[in-house]
């Protein structure tokens, strides 16, 4: 009982091969805002994660979003039917050679554009051996974004209900803010009065932030690979801004075992791209494209190891965006 992509919102296609989307049954109760319920897998089964074993559930996402060849045979949605496999083969083919690509070249790339500390430091536009810049969430918040910008910061939770509204305020009203800011913000703008941190009130995405957890999604447990990690990383933040050009706006360390690294949005053609090589270079694709993701603010402690998140490398207030 395949479905038809095409009648689904929020699609997203994982380097596993698996898709998600919005349900469109949990949609018709206005469910599943943030489009994360459906599940398509491989070998075209799907699931509502709301509503597991379901089948009523199942036969209205069907009826809604089904491939009607499926029941009423017809000769053109069938070819069409096919020939959208044949395109998602070649994509998947094309995915998969991306990634084994990247698998092979990735330690010839870090040793090839290793960026030691000092010389990254050296190398930041403003000087990360002070507070203010090595710490200090305002002043990291009005180096990228324009006075005027629409920002969140709170807690992951600080979304979806009218109180939360408050999370949301311009770069310049959060700089002058007496009361708290972070520990999270997003790499998005965001529409006025609103009160909910989904990709439907985005108004721009200026950035992508990547989050680098490790190779293949294996997180780093002893101190010597926690050291390798953050070589690998920052080998790789290099290349991608000196051999593909993309233009570096900070590096965070986050406090616990992972690299931040924001660069000003690439287009959707080369995050599309980094997409499929995700996991071989490290980094987590739930970040690349989702700029309604929080992520971590400087000077924020850090919950699991007790670390205090800092600034390793921030461009000038004068490149951000006017």
């Amino acid at each position: 009982m395949p479905l038809d992509l095409a009648l689904l919102e929020k699609v997203r296609h994982h380097p596993s091969g698996k898709i998600t989307a919005r349900c469109p049954a949990c949609a018709e109760d206005g469910g599943d805002r943030t489009g994360n319920h459906l599940a398509v897998f491989t070998d075209e089964r799907f699931a509502c994660a709301a509503c597991p074993g379901d089948g009523e559930h199942r036969q209205r996402i069907h009826t809604i979003a089904g491939i009607k060849a499926d029941f009423q045979p017809d000769p053109t949605q069938r070819r069409q039917y096919h020939a959208r496999r044949a395109t998602a083969r070649r994509h998947k083919l094309e995915a998969d050679r991306l990634a084994d690509t990247a698998r092979k070249y990735r330690q010839e790339l870090v040793e090839c554009y290793a960026w030691k500390l000092p010389d990254l430091w050296d190398d930041s536009p403003q000087r990360i051996d002070c507070d203010r810049v090595g710490t200090c969430p305002r002043h990291f918040l009005a180096t990228l974004l324009p006075p005027h910008s629409i920002l969140w910061t709170g807690e992951v939770h600080h979304s979806g209900k009218p109180e939360h509204a408050a999370h949301w305020r311009t770069c310049d009203e959060w700089l002058h803010a007496g009361d708290p800011i972070g520990p999270m913000t997003t790499p998005a703008t965001w529409k006025t009065g609103i009160h909910s941190r989904s990709g439907d009130n985005v108004a721009s995405a200026p950035f992508t932030v990547l989050d680098f957890d490790g190779f293949d999604g294996i997180k780093p447990r002893t101190g010597d690979e926690h050291r390798a990690h953050l070589r690998a990383s920052l080998a790789l933040t290099r290349w991608l801004r000196e051999f593909l050009h993309w233009q570096l706006a900070a590096i965070l360390h986050t406090g616990g075992k992972s690299l931040h690294v924001w660069f000003h949005n690439p287009g959707p053609i080369a995050l599309d791209s980094l997409r499929h090589t995700s996991a071989p270079l490290g980094i987590d694709a739930g970040l690349i494209g989702r700029p309604e993701h929080p992520c971590r603010l400087p000077g924020q402690i850090h919950a699991g190891t007790g670390r205090s998140s800092r600034v390793l490398w921030l461009q000038n207030p004068a490149s951000a965006a006017p």
